[in-house]
């Protein structure tokens, strides 16, 4: 996997997710979806970086946003020099480094993993940015946050999407090269350790892998750990990846190895008392009813242990006694000590 590649992946596990028309169900791809401009982006960048406000139009945001979520906050810095809100301050960001690619000015050509700049002719400036994830041709091909799937440019269409352009297309202003090689690689050299797995592997390390996953409460296909490392075992992986704070890639490195050795052996604490719900999963939501569809009440921090109300839902959720309060949590997070 190059440097791009994993860029490119994190931007792809975003594809449909939609804005939200208040600051409710932030990390749903789907549910609370409006036109307010909230987004997790927004949430995210702000916090990590004072960089947005939580309902700014948010295109920018979620470049930055892959960016950190691929790299870290300091390797994503080296790579696009600022986090900020305003495509016109990130895309002098490269023309100040010499790193702009205006459009129709021949060579370099965009690569993939390149930031891609649109003018707007409502707003007399560039205000609209993407990620390059193919150059075929004469067609370049983007992933967008807050446009839509118009074939035209769309500066505030309120989804995660995947488009193309003509390269010659007036709605292009330039592309922003980034300079991989600052993280000490060219980004034609993989960045993932020799001995990762990833989509295609076969074998007992796949199998293990997987006998984990399933065990974390995550879903790899009607086939199990069949030791064949598929398209639904990588998506059980990212959502892994994911929940447990590691970088979304979809390769399993030694870092995700180390952190579900974690996680399992959390599973196999001996516990003793009875009546009892343990949350092993990692932190987690307390909500009001069984499902991620109800509002949060707060936070049970892994090791914690809640009294149970002797109420399964049919969906697995465990109904607790929250602080003299009824709250349920997900399966996903919690064991149930009878």
């Amino acid at each position: 996997m190059t440097a791009a590649d994993r860029l490119i992946a994190v931007a792809e596990g975003e594809i449909g997710y939609l804005e939200k028309k208040s600051n409710k169900n932030l990390d749903s791809k789907t549910a609370n979806a409006g036109s307010g401009n909230y987004t997790k982006y927004n949430r995210d960048m702000r916090a990590w970086a004072k960089s947005a406000g939580i309902n700014n139009q948010w295109c920018q945001n979620f470049v930055d946003w892959c960016f950190v979520v691929a790299f870290g906050k300091e390797d994503a810095k080296k790579l696009i020099y600022v986090f900020t809100n305003y495509t016109p301050t990130g895309s002098n960001a490269f023309k100040k480094r010499g790193r702009y690619i205006k459009r129709g000015q021949g060579k370099p050509k965009p690569k993939r993993g390149d930031v891609i700049y649109f003018y707007s002719k409502s707003k007399g400036r560039i205000g609209h940015v993407g990620i390059v994830y193919k150059v075929s041709g004469n067609t370049v091909y983007t992933i967008e946050g807050n446009t839509s799937g118009a074939s035209s440019l769309v500066t505030n269409g309120g989804g995660v999407r995947k488009k193309s352009y003509s390269m010659s297309s007036t709605y292009i202003d330039g592309y922003g090269s980034v300079d991989y090689a600052a993280l000490g690689t060219s980004g034609d050299e993989g960045i993932a350790p020799t001995d990762a797995l990833k989509n295609g592997d076969e074998g007992a390390d796949v199998k293990a892998m997987q006998e984990g996953l399933i065990r974390l409460g995550f879903d790899c296909g009607r086939w199990g750990a069949d030791s064949d490392f598929g398209d639904y075992t990588e998506l059980a992986l990212r959502d892994f990846q994911k929940r447990f704070g590691l970088t979304v890639t979809g390769v399993y490195g030694k870092d995700d190895k180390a952190m579900m050795d974690k996680a399992l052996q959390a599973l196999d604490k001996p516990v003793a008392e009875p009546g009892y719900v343990y949350i092993t999963g990692g932190n987690c939501y307390v909500r009001l009813g069984p499902g991620v569809e109800y509002e949060a009440i707060g936070v049970a921090y892994e090791g914690a242990k809640w009294p149970y109300t002797g109420i399964m839902y049919e969906n697995g959720w465990l109904k607790i006694d929250w602080k003299g309060k009824e709250g349920w949590v997900s399966p996903k997070y919690a064991r149930l000590v009878e």
